[in-house]
C-alpha cells in the first residue's frame, strides 16, 4: 500500500512555522510586567484569607490554608504570564509586598505620632511633679514614628507570607550556615494542625525580617544621604587622636564631599580662583602654539642671515636653537639700559598709575579702621584728591575706581604700547626682502611672528602689573615696575628636569661644560680688563678732574693689549674655568648649591600644602651667567614665557584668593579666621569696662592694667595654642596676603589650603612605593587610555550620555534650536564645542573663541575630565616636583632634551592627553550652552531681568517684589536661582548691569553641568587618596557618576515640586532623558536586538554564564550568531558612561532570573544578586588595578591569571616562567587599542591568532567605536569549567581530609559537621556545573560535545552520569580517610594508655542517615539537606586493663560499605555496643571488614 503525502514543505516554511508559533506564546516584558502587579494585588487578599484558614486549621487540626490557597491560584488568570519574565516576578513580589509594608508602615507612624504626643504631655507633668520618667529614653527610641513604621511594615509583609518568595536567609540553604539562619523558611510538606503552625512560624519568620531588612534600608538612606551631598556644618575642631583625625578627614561625613571640611561657598570661591589661574595659563599656551607656528615659518635663510657672523652653525637645529635664543633676548633684554618692546614713557606712566591705584586701595582701608572723626575727615580728604587727579585717567570719564577694575581684569599695558626695537626691525626686513614680495605685502610677512612676540611680552607685563598691586613689600614693588617691558623668569633644566628618578634626573652634559667654560673665560677677561679701566680712571679722579672719553677709549686699548694676551695667560685661565665647571657642578649634583644662594632643603615637610604663594619669580638670581649654563639655563622663549605666566598666575591668583579667604573668613555666622590680636584688644577693652562698672576707688594703675592685660594675652595665646583647633598661617614669603599670621580653624586650614601628607617624600619606604607601585600604576592606566586610539573614539561617543541624561534632544526649552547649525537657522553649540574643544589642541582658537574658554574655566566647565584629572594627580604624587605636571610633559621637557625622539613622543602624549580632555569638554561645552539658553528663556519668563538681578541674588525685598508674581512665588523663584548660582565671585567680576547678568547665566549653566556632568575638581578627598593605593582603576570616576547621577535626579525631582509651573516642566523633561539614558536606552537596545536575532530571554541568561567575569552584569546585546550556531555579543556596558549605576541592579535582576531558572525563592535570588550588586558597586576600590594585577599573577598566584588564564605552564623551565611573568607585567603597559588593532588587520588578511580563531572583519570594525562583537564560545568555556570542577572537588575532599587527619583526638560530632560542610561545598560545585551544562543546551552546544568536554581524569563515571541527570548523592568518605582515623585514634590510646572509641564509628549513623536523605536530590533546586547533628549517648562498659591477647587484631574501622541504605538499618545504639556486636551487626548488613 502506498503510503500518502501532504503537499511538500520548505524547510525555510517550517523555521518561519515555528517562530510564530513560538511568538505566539512568548509573553512580552510590558505584558508580564503588568501581570505580575496584578498578580501581586490578587495574593494580598489571598495572604489574609489564609491566614484565617492557617488558624482554623491550627484548632481544627485540617487543612483548609491549603486549599484556600489551591482555589486563589487556580483562579488567578495571571499567574502563567507573571511568571514567564524575570520582569513579572519582580513586579508581583513589589505589589505584594511592598503594598501591605507601605500600608503597615503608614499606620504605625500614625500610632508613634499620637503616641509620642501623650508621651510628651505625660513627661511635661512628671517633671512638674518632680518625678522621672525612667524609660522614657527608650520607649522614645521604640515608640518614634521610624521605628512604630518600620514594625508596622512587618507586620503589613507577614499578612502577605508567600513561601515562592521566600526570604533573604534562603541564600546559606545547604550550607555550614544553614542551623543558624532563623528566618528561613520551612518548606517540609505537612499535614493538619502541624502544617498551620508551620506556616504561622513561616509568616513570623517572613515579618521579622522584613522588618529587619526595613531598618537596613533606613540605616543605608541615611548613610546615602551623607554621602551625597546634603550639606553639613563645617567642621570646627579635629578629634585628638590620629585615628580620630583620618576618620573625620577620610570618613562619609566629610570625606567624600567636594568641599570637604570647607563650606560650600567657601570651596566654590577656592575653584572660581583655581579657573582663574587655569584660564591664564591657557592663554599663554595658546600665545606658545602661536609663536612655534610662527618661528616654524621662518625660512632658514632668512635665520642664516639674522645670525651670520656671530656664530658657528653646524646643523639646522642649532640655527633654530640660536635663533630662538635671540627672541628670548629681544624679549628680556639683559640688562635694564637695553632697549625694551614697552616704550618708555607708557612704563614710567604705568608705575605712576598703579601707585596711585595702591594709594587708593590704602586709603581705603584706613578709613574703614578709622575710629575718630578728625581722621575719617583727613582721609576722605587725601581720597577726593586723589581720585580728582586721576577723574580720566582711564579715558574720558573713567575714574581711578573704574580704571582699577579694569586693570584688575585686563591689564593696564595694550597692544600699541610696544615699538619694534632695532632687532626686530632688522628681522622684520630680512622676511620682507626673501618673501619674494614687495612693499606692504612684503612687510606683512613678519606680522604673525611679530605679533607673537608682542603678545608674549604683553601677557606677562600685565601680570606683573597685578603683582605690582598684590605687594606690600616697597622693594618688591619697586623692582618690578623697573623690570617691566624686560622681566621674564629664569627656567633652568635642573628643576625643570627633577622628577622621576634614573629617568629624567638632571645631569650637566658636555655642551653645557663648553657654553659655562666660555662664559667664564669671556666674564673673567672683561672682569679683568674693567678693572684695569676703572683703576686708571680712578687715579685721574683723584687730581680732581675726570676721564675724557679719548682716555677712557685708550685704557680699554690698553687693557685689551696687556690683560689675557699671552698664550700662557689663556691656558691658565682655561685651567681655572675647567676646575670651577667641574668643582660646581659637582656641588649641583649634590644638591648644595641653587641659583638663588641657598641649598635645597634634604628634610621633607610632614604634610604638604597643595595652595601656597610661590615667589621664586621675585627672588634675585645669585649666580654667574657661567654657573647658570650647569643649572642647564633655558633660553627658549616659549619655554621661558610659559614657565613665567605660570609662576605669576600663581603667584597672583593665590594671592589674591588668600586675600578673599581672610575676607570671607572673618565673616558670616560660622566665621572660621581670627586675628588673635584683634581678639585680644577687644578682650583687654571689655575687661576693663567690666572692671571699672560701678567702681568708685582710685585710678588703676599701669601695673594693674598690665597684669590685666597680660592675663587676657595668656588666655587668648592658650586658646589659640592647641593644633587640633587652630592653625596659624605663616607667610615666609616677599609677597604678603591678608591672611598672613591669623589663626584658622584646623580643619578649614587644611581645606583650603588642600594640605595632604607627604608620606611619599618622607623615607626611602616612600620612594620606592613611588617608583615600584605608583609609577607602574600610573603608567598601564595612561597607556590603557591617554596612548589607546580606539579609546578615545568611546570616549567621545559615551561622553555623550551626559547631555541626553540632562534633558537633551527633547524639542522644548530651545534645545534643537541650539543645537542645529547656523546654516539650517540653529545656534550652533556643536560647531562651537567642536571649535573650543579640537582648535584649542591645534592651537588655532580665534581671540573670541579663546575668552569663552577662559570663561568656561572660571565657572568649571572645562578641563575637569575625571580619569585625566586622577592620572595627572598620580604623576603629581610620582614627580619631584607637582607643579611640572600642571605645565604637562610636553611643555617640561622638550626643548631641554636634545633627542629628537624623545621630544617627539612627548609631545604626541600631551596632544593626546589635551585630546582626552577636549572630548570631555566637547560634550561639557555642549551641556553648558544647552543649561545657558534653557535658563535664558525660563529667567525671562519668570521675570528675571537685568536691572533686578543683582538685587534678587542678594535678597533685596523690592527687587524680589518686582519678579511680578505673588509673594510665595516671587520668594520661590528668588531661592531657586540663589541656590544654583554659588559661585557669586565670578559674577561680581561684571563691569555693567548686562555683564553682570549675562556672568549670572553662565554660573547658572556652569553650576549645573559641573555639578551634573562628572568633574575631577568635585571628587572628595577619601577618593583621591585612593589613587596612592595598589586597588582600583580611575575609582573617582564611578563615585563622580553617583554624584552627578543624584544630582540629575535631585535636580529634577527639586524642577517638578518647586510650585513653579515653568520649572516642573524643565523637570519633567530632565527626569525623562535622565530615565531614558540610564535604564530605557540599554533595555532598549536589547530588546530591539534580541528581536531581530530571535534570541530568547532563556539564551540570554544561558549567554551570561560564557562571558566573561567582568561582563556576566554587563548589558549584553545579541549581535546574531556564529556559524556554529553560538550566540555573538557586544558588551555595551563598555561604553555606557551611566553603567556604575545599572550594573548593581543588573546583577539583581540577573540573579532573580538565574533563581527563576533554578527554582530558587525570589527572596534567596534578590540577596544573592544585592551581594553581587554590592562586589559590583566595590569593585572599582577593592580590585587591584592594572598593573598590580599583572605582577600578583606573576607572583603571588604563581602564573594564574584572571579567569583561571595561566601565565605560564608549572612544566616551564624557572627563566621561561620568569621571562613570561615579565611579559605579562609587561602586557599591562601596554596601550589597549594594539591588541583591538592587531585583530582588525588579522579579519582584513584572513588571518587567525595563535589559537587559530578567525576573525569577523565588520565585527572587528565595530570596536573602534566601542561596540566590538564578541563570539561566545560555549564549547572551549566548558573546558575550563570542568577543570573548575575538577579543582573544587578535590579541594572540598581535601577540606574534610585536613579537618579530621590532623593527629589528635577527634570528636564524632566535628567530624560529622565536616562531612556535611564539604558535601555542601561539592553540592553547590556540582550545581553550578549543572547550571553551565544546562545553559550550554539552551545555546545549541549539542549532547555528545558537552560529554567529550566535561569528561576529565579524575572525575569519577558515577559522578558524571548523575550529573547529567541533574542530581546529587554525598560521597561516602575514602577507605584511605577510615583507616587513617582508625590508625590515629589507635596511636592515641596506646599512648594516653586509655581505650576510647574509634569517633568514626560513631559518627556512622549521621553520616550514613545524611546519605540517604540526601541520595539523588535534584541539582535544579536547592533541595540539600544539612540535618542536624545530635551527639550519641554513650553506654561505655567498664573496661579492664589487660595484657594483648595473641588474637587476630580486628580493625573494625576500616570499613567497605556495600549497601548503600546501611543507616537504615543500624540500631541507635550502634556506637555502644561491644566489639564484637558490631561486627555482627555489620557482616548482617554485607559489610566486609578488611
Amino acid at each position: 500500500m502506498a503510503l500518502k503525502f501532504g503537499p511538500s514543505v520548505s524547510l525555510e516554511e517550517i523555521n518561519k512555522k515555528q517562530k510564530e508559533e513560538k511568538d505566539k506564546e512568548e509573553v512580552g516584558f510590558f505584558e508580564s510586567a503588568l501581570a505580575g502587579v496584578a498578580t501581586g494585588l490578587w495574593n494580598i487578599p489571598k495572604g489574609i484569607v489564609s491566614l484565617g484558614a492557617e488558624i482554623y486549621d491550627l484548632t481544627a487540626d485540617t487543612n483548609v490554608a491549603r486549599d484556600v490557597e489551591e482555589w486563589f491560584d487556580n483562579v488567578n488568570p495571571f499567574d502563567d504570564e507573571a511568571e514567564a519574565r524575570t520582569v513579572g516576578k519582580i513586579t508581583q513580589a513589589l505589589t505584594q509586598i511592598g503594598l501591605p509594608a507601605y500600608a503597615g508602615a503608614r499606620i504605625g507612624v500614625s500610632l508613634a505620632t499620637k503616641t509620642a504626643e501623650s508621651l510628651a504631655k505625660k513627661a511635661v507633668a512628671a517633671k512638674q511633679a518632680g518625678k522621672v520618667l525612667s524609660l522614657s529614653r527608650i520607649g522614645a527610641k521604640i515608640m518614634s514614628p521610624t521605628g512604630r513604621g518600620i514594625i508596622g511594615a512587618g507586620v503589613g509583609e507577614a499578612l502577605v507570607t508567600d513561601e515562592d518568595i521566600g526570604t533573604f536567609a534562603d541564600i546559606v540553604k545547604g550550607t555550614k550556615l544553614e542551623p543558624f539562619a532563623i528566618t528561613m523558611l520551612d518548606r517540609e510538606d505537612k499535614q493538619g494542625r502541624e502544617d498551620a503552625l508551620r506556616r504561622l512560624k513561616n509568616r513570623l519568620k517572613f515579618g521579622t525580617e522584613g522588618a529587619l531588612f526595613n531598618l537596613a534600608l533606613v540605616g543605608a538612606g541615611k548613610g546615602i544621604q551623607k554621602l551625597r551631598g546634603v550639606e553639613v556644618e563645617p567642621l570646627d575642631e579635629f578629634a585628638k587622636t590620629a585615628i580620630g583625625r583620618d576618620m573625620q578627614r577620610y570618613g562619609p561625613e566629610y570625606g567624600f564631599r567636594p568641599e570637604g571640611f570647607l563650606g560650600k561657598s567657601t570651596f566654590e570661591i577656592k575653584e572660581f580662583f583655581s579657573g582663574q589661574r587655569k584660564a591664564a595659563v591657557t592663554a599663554a599656551n595658546n600665545s606658545v602654539k602661536e609663536l612655534d607656528t610662527a618661528v616654524k615659518n621662518v625660512s632658514d635663510e632668512v635665520i642664516d642671515k639674522f645670525i651670520t657672523g656671530r656664530y658657528k652653525l653646524k646643523s639646522t637645529d642649532q640655527k633654530r636653537e640660536l635663533f630662538r635664543e635671540k627672541l628670548q633676548q629681544i624679549l628680556s633684554p639683559d640688562s635694564i639700559e637695553s632697549q625694551r618692546l614697552l616704550k618708555n614713557d607708557v612704563r614710567k606712566s604705568a608705575v605712576e598709575k598703579l601707585e596711585d591705584i595702591r594709594k587708593l586701595k590704602e586709603l581705603d582701608d584706613r578709613l574703614l579702621k578709622a575710629d575718630n572723626d578728625e581722621a575719617i575727615e583727613d582721609l576722605t580728604k587725601l581720597q577726593n584728591n586723589l581720585l580728582r587727579k586721576n577723574k580720566d585717567v582711564g579715558g574720558k570719564g573713567v575714574g581711578l575706581r573704574e580704571f582699577t577694575e579694569k586693570v584688575r581684569r585686563e591689564g593696564i599695558f595694550k597692544p600699541e604700547d610696544y615699538i619694534e626695537t632695532k632687532d626686530l626691525k632688522q628681522l622684520k626686513n630680512i622676511i620682507a626682502n626673501m618673501s619674494g614680495k614687495s612693499g606692504k605685502e612684503a612687510l606683512k610677512e613678519a606680522d604673525p611672528l611679530l605679533k607673537s612676540l608682542r603678545d608674549f611680552r604683553l601677557g606677562v607685563d600685565n601680570m606683573s602689573a597685578k603683582s605690582f598691586l598684590l605687594g606690600k613689600n616697597e622693594d618688591t614693588i619697586k623692582k618690578i615696575g623697573e623690570n617691566f617691558g624686560r622681566y621674564m623668569t629664569t627656567v633652568y633644566q635642573k628643576y625643570e628636569q627633577k622628577g622621576l628618578k634614573f629617568l629624567t634626573d638632571f645631569k650637566t652634559t658636555d655642551e653645557m661644560f663648553k657654553r659655562s667654560k666660555r662664559k667664564y673665560i669671556e666674564g673673567s677677561i672683561k672682569t679683568a680688563r674693567r678693572k684695569y679701566v676703572n683703576e686708571q680712571i680712578e687715579q685721574i679722579e683723584k687730581v680732581g678732574r675726570e676721564a675724557t672719553p679719548e682716555e677712557i677709549l685708550k685704557f680699554k686699548n690698553e687693557a685689551a693689549e696687556n690683560i689675557y694676551s699671552t698664550r700662557k695667560e689663556l691656558v691658565k685661565l682655561i685651567d681655572e674655568a675647567d676646575n670651577a665647571t667641574q668643582s660646581y657642578a659637582k656641588k649641583i649634583a649634590a644638591d648644595e648649591v641653587s641659583p638663588y644662594g641657598l641649598p635645597e632643603s634634604n628634610i621633607s615637610k610632614t604634610d604638604l600644602a597643595e595652595i601656597k604663594v610661590d615667589d621664586a619669580i621675585l627672588k634675585n638670581k645669585k649666580v654667574n651667567e657661567w654657573q647658570e649654563e650647569l643649572f642647564g639655563v633655558i633660553k627658549d622663549p616659549s619655554y621661558t614665557f610659559f614657565a613665567t605666566v605660570g609662576k605669576q598666575a600663581n603667584l597672583n591668583f593665590t594671592t589674591d584668593y588668600l586675600n578673599r579667604i581672610a575676607q570671607v573668613g572673618k565673616s558670616g555666622k560660622n566665621p572660621f579666621v581670627y586675628d588673635p590680636e584683634e581678639i585680644i584688644e577687644r578682650r583687654i577693652k571689655q575687661a576693663k569696662i567690666d572692671r571699672e562698672a560701678g567702681y568708685t576707688g582710685p585710678a588703676f594703675t599701669r601695673e594693674q592694667d598690665q597684669i590685666l592685660e597680660d592675663g587676657v594675652r595668656a588666655q587668648v595665646k592658650k586658646q589659640f595654642g592647641d593644633a587640633t583647633k587652630w592653625k596659624k598661617y605663616v607667610n615666609d614669603t616677599s609677597m604678603p596676603n591678608d591672611l598672613d599670621n591669623l589663626y584658622i580653624r584646623a580643619p578649614q586650614y587644611e581645606g583650603i589650603l588642600d594640605v595632604t601628607s607627604n608620606w611619599l617624600n618622607r623615607s626611602n619606604v616612600g620612594t620606592f612605593y613611588k617608583y615600584s607601585v605608583l609609577l607602574p600604576k600610573a603608567g598601564s592606566q595612561i597607556a590603557k587610555t591617554i596612548l589607546s586610539p580606539l579609546t578615545h573614539v568611546r570616549n567621545v561617543i559615551s561622553a555623550g550620555a551626559f547631555v541626553s541624561a540632562n534633558g537633551a534632544f527633547f524639542p522644548n526649552y530651545g534645545d534643537i534650536q541650539m543645537l542645529l547649525p547656523k546654516m539650517f537657522g540653529g545656534e550652533g553649540a556643536i560647531g562651537q564645542a567642536y571649535k573650543l574643544s579640537g582648535k584649542r589642541i591645534l592651537g588655532t582658537l580665534g581671540e573670541q573663541d579663546l575668552k569663552l574658554y577662559q570663561k568656561l574655566l572660571q565657572v568649571g566647565v572645562v578641563d575637569s575630565q575625571v580619569q585625566a584629572g586622577e592620572m595627572r594627580r598620580l604623576l603629581r604624587d610620582i614627580l619631584s616636583d607637582p607643579a611640572a605636571v600642571e605645565r604637562g610633559l610636553y611643555d617640561k621637557l622638550p626643548k631641554t632634551i636634545t633627542d629628537r625622539t624623545k621630544k617627539g613622543l612627548l609631545k604626541a602624549y600631551q596632544t593626546l592627553q589635551d585630546a582626552y580632555v577636549a572630548e570631555d569638554d566637547f560634550w561639557k561645552i555642549i551641556n553648558w550652552n544647552l543649561e545657558r539658553n534653557r535658563h535664558s528663556i525660563l529667567a525671562g519668563k519668570l521675570g528675571l531681568r537685568e536691572d533686578n538681578i543683582k538685587g534678587i541674588l542678594n535678597g533685596d525685598k523690592n527687587a524680589i517684589a518686582s519678579i511680578g508674581r505673588d509673594a510665595k512665588q516671587n520668594i520661590a523663584i528668588a531661592e531657586y536661582f540663589q541656590k544654583i548660582a554659588p559661585r557669586r565671585d565670578y559674577i561680581n567680576t561684571a563691569q555693567s548691569t548686562k555683564e553682570f547678568y549675562e556672568n549670572f547665566l553662565d554660573e547658572v549653566a556652569g553650576n549645573l553641568t559641573r555639578n551634573q556632568v562628572p568633574n575631577y575638581a568635585y571628587v572628595g578627598r577619601t577618593a583621591k587618596a585612593l589613587r596612592q593605593t595598589p586597588f582600583g582603576n580611575f575609582i573617582a570616576f564611578p563615585l563622580e557618576i553617583m554624584r552627578t547621577g543624584h544630582n540629575i535626579l535631585q535636580r529634577s525631582l527639586d524642577e517638578i515640586y518647586s510650585g513653579i509651573p515653568e520649572l516642573k516642566s524643565l523637570g519633567m523633561k530632565r527626569l525623562f532623558g535622565f530615565g531614558a539614558t540610564v535604564g530605557g536606552i540599554p533595555y532598549g537596545m536589547v530588546e530591539l536586538f534580541k528581536s531581530r536575532h530571535d534570541v530568547t530571554d532563556e539564551e540570554m541568561q544561558a549567554l551570561r554564564k560564557f562571558v566573561p567575569e567582568w561582563s556576566k552584569n554587563s548589558t549584553l546585546l545579541p549581535m546574531g550568531r556564529d556559524e556554529n550556531g553560538y550566540l555573538k555579543y557586544v558588551d555595551f556596558s563598555y561604553s555606557n558612561a551611566y553603567d556604575t549605576l545599572i550594573r548593581p541592579f543588573n546583577s539583581v535582576i540577573n540573579a532573580i532570573s538565574a533563581g527563576q531558572d533554578t527554582r530558587e525563592s525570589t527572596m534567596e535570588s534578590l540577596g544573592k544578586g544585592m551581594q553581587e550588586g554590592i562586589s559590583e558597586l566595590l569593585q572599582p576600590y577593592t580590585s587591584e588595578s592594572i598593573f598590580t594585577e599583572a605582577l600578583v599573577d606573576s607572583t603571588i598566584r604563581r602564573g594564574v591569571g584572571r579567569g583561571g588564564v595561566r601565565v605560564w605552564n608549572n612544566e616551564d623551565e624557572t627563566m621561561v616562567k620568569i621571562g613570561k611573568g615579565i611579559l605579562h607585567i609587561g602586557e599591562s603597559l601596554r596601550p589597549g587599542s594594539l591588541s583591538q588593532l592587531k585583530r582588525l588587520g588579522q579579519a582584513a588578511t584572513g588571518k587567525t591568532d595563535k589559537y587559530g580563531k578567525l576573525f569577523n572583519l565588520e565585527d572587528e570594525i565595530g570596536s573602534l567605536y566601542g561596540f566590538r562583537t564578541i563570539n561566545s564560545d560555549p564549547e572551549r568555556a566548558l573546558t575550563f569549567m570542568t577543570t573548575d570542577l575538577g579543582n573544587g572537588l578535590r579541594d572540598a575532599e581535601s577540606i574534610f581530609k585536613r579537618s579530621v587527619l590532623r593527629g589528635g583526638r577527634l570528636d564524632p560530632k566535628d567530624i560529622v559537621n565536616s562531612f556535611k560542610y564539604t558535601q555542601s561545598i561539592r553540592y553547590q560545585k556540582l550545581r553550578e556545573m549543572y547550571q553551565n551544562i544546562e545553559a550550554a543546551r539552551t545555546l545549541g552546544v549539542s549532547e555528545s560535545v558537552i560529554r567529550r568536554k566535561v569528561r576529565r581524569k579524575g572525575l569519577k563515571k558515577k559522578v558524571l552520569k548523575e550529573l547529567y541527570q541533574g542530581v546529587f548523592t554525598p560521597e561516602r568518605p575514602g577507605d584511605f580517610t577510615i583507616r587513617t582515623i582508625g590508625k590515629n585514634n589507635r596511636e592515641l590510646n596506646e599512648k594516653e594508655g586509655t581505650d576510647i572509641p574509634n569517633p568514626f564509628y560513631e559518627a556512622i549513623p549521621s553520616i550514613t542517615s545524611f546519605i540517604n536523605s540526601n541520595r539523588r536530590i535534584s541539582l535544579e533546586e536547592n533541595s540539600l539537606n544539612l540535618m542536624d547533628f545530635e551527639q550519641p549517648t554513650l553506654q561505655q562498659e567498664p573496661r579492664i586493663t589487660t595484657p594483648p591477647l595473641n588474637t587476630v587484631n580486628i580493625n573494625p574501622d576500616v570499613i567497605s560499605a556495600r549497601a548503600q541504605n546501611v543507616g537504615l538499618s543500624l540500631p541507635p545504639n550502634f556506637a555502644s555496643l561491644p566489639t564484637a556486636q558490631k561486627l555482627k551487626t555489620l557482616n548482617d548488613l554485607g559489610i566486609r571488614i578488611r
